[in-house]
């Protein structure tokens, strides 16, 4: 079977594993006293939704599924905080119970698009958010409808989301370790099959990999990300409706995995970042309704001039430095 294998130059190599990990780390650790309560805060909605866009990349990026429900797996999680600190459920009952129903999302998803792709896939991907988006409007008992319902604060040795440090501080761990996850699921055998699932799924099966059983576990890992990031997101923000959970945040969490990178660590992270922190830039700038159209055009020339995403930055600016032989195109391998 023919690999396609990508060189890199050294340096942009060393800036992404190395130096790029190291300044975000003293960005993270310096943001409680460098920002105020409010940015402290829109930096923490970032980091919630870092672990959705980890999701969205293994699912759209690193397999080349259009799933169009991501944001209905955040949903999942969100509810369950809002519910369960209804129902007084404990905070590891709550963990446990989003990650067992967004598994449980994922494989209803996934079973029935097993051998839908593209376009059809979307829309399938599609009905199923519109379908949890229904329920939530109708079941006004327990969800409180249309008008959503509050998430009172929850605590659990000796932290409360009712304290804005607190939940940075957690926030940060989960996304820590939803990319130290991510990254060891993906660097082996397993990254390479979904990359061989994506661009080549007849070869996947003729070497023996089961494509249909991968696209579950994908479906699964997916959902359990962004219902973990859900989670956190209910008790960031303190209030969930479904209106938070249609198909336009799905569109924005694919967008982070468009403009960050597919397939990249680094570029959850960046991108999580555009979608969060870009919008509240143009608030400041008195030019909110300037953003969707400044938007659109970055992510088509993000598309055209940088298919890596804004990961891939380093790379070219590393392979036109002086002395640096320009990047190689892709080789091919027997």
């Amino acid at each position: 079977m023919r690999a396609v294998l990508s060189k890199r130059p050294a340096g942009s190599k060393l800036m992404v594993v190395g130096v790029l990990p190291a300044l975000g780390l003293v960005v993270v650790v310096a943001a409680p006293q460098l920002l105020d309560t409010y940015w402290l805060g829109e930096v923490t909605l970032t980091l919630v939704y870092v672990v959705a866009t980890l999701g969205t990349d293994i699912v759209v990026g690193r397999t080349g599924l259009l799933s169009m429900c991501q944001a209905s797996f955040f949903g999942i999680g969100a509810y369950v905080a809002a519910i369960g600190q209804a129902h007084e459920v404990n905070l590891v009952a709550q963990v446990a119970l989003a990650i067992g129903l967004a598994a449980v999302a994922g494989v209803v998803v996934a079973v029935p698009t097993l051998k839908l792709s593209g376009l059809r896939l979307a829309l399938v991907t599609l009905l199923f958010g519109m379908v949890l988006e229904w329920a939530l409007d109708s079941n006004i008992q327990l969800t409180g409808g249309s008008s959503g319902m509050a998430v009172s604060a929850a605590s659990v040795g000796g932290l409360t989301t009712a304290s804005g440090i607190d939940v940075y501080g957690v926030s940060v761990a989960v996304a820590i370790a939803a990319t130290v996850a991510v990254w060891q699921l993906t660097r082996g055998q397993f990254g390479r099959r979904l990359v061989t699932m994506r661009d080549a799924p007849l070869a996947a099966t003729a070497v023996g990999i089961s494509v249909m059983r991968g696209r579950v576990l994908v479906f699964i890992l997916g959902a359990v990300l962004c219902s973990a990031g859900g989670l956190l997101y209910g008790y960031v923000e303190g209030f969930v409706s479904p209106s938070d959970f249609n198909l336009f945040p799905s569109v924005y969490l694919i967008v982070a995995v468009l403009l960050g990178g597919r397939g990249s660590l680094v570029g959850a992270w960046l991108g999580a970042g555009y979608v969060v922190l870009l919008p509240e830039l143009f608030v400041i700038l008195g030019l909110p309704n300037a953003y969707p159209l400044v938007g659109g055009v970055v992510l088509v020339v993000v598309t055209l001039v940088l298919p890596g995403g804004l990961a891939s930055i380093p790379a070219r600016v590393g392979s036109q430095l002086p002395g640096r032989r320009a990047l190689p195109g892709p080789t091919r391998v027997q």
